[in-house]
């Protein structure tokens, strides 16, 4: 069994909104939207939320920081 590997870049924006939340979307990545109240709080789920996207389609992705 052969697995295949290839990188996939995923660019994300981050806006603040007026209620003070943090909101991450992608032009990548069409219906990408992870609001959350904190960097802190947002990283993980953003992270969460492109794994579970792709694993919809059957992709199994690992998400990487490449920086900011």
């Amino acid at each position: 069994m052969t697995t295949e590997h290839r990188d996939i870049l995923v660019r994300v924006r981050y806006d603040k909104g007026q209620t003070g939340l943090i909101y991450a979307s992608s032009p990548d990545l069409k219906g990408l939207l992870v609001p959350r109240r904190s960097f802190e709080e947002l990283e993980p789920a953003l992270s969460r939320a492109i794994t579970e996207m792709y694993a919809a389609c059957g992709v199994d992705v690992v998400v990487e920081v490449c920086g900011r």
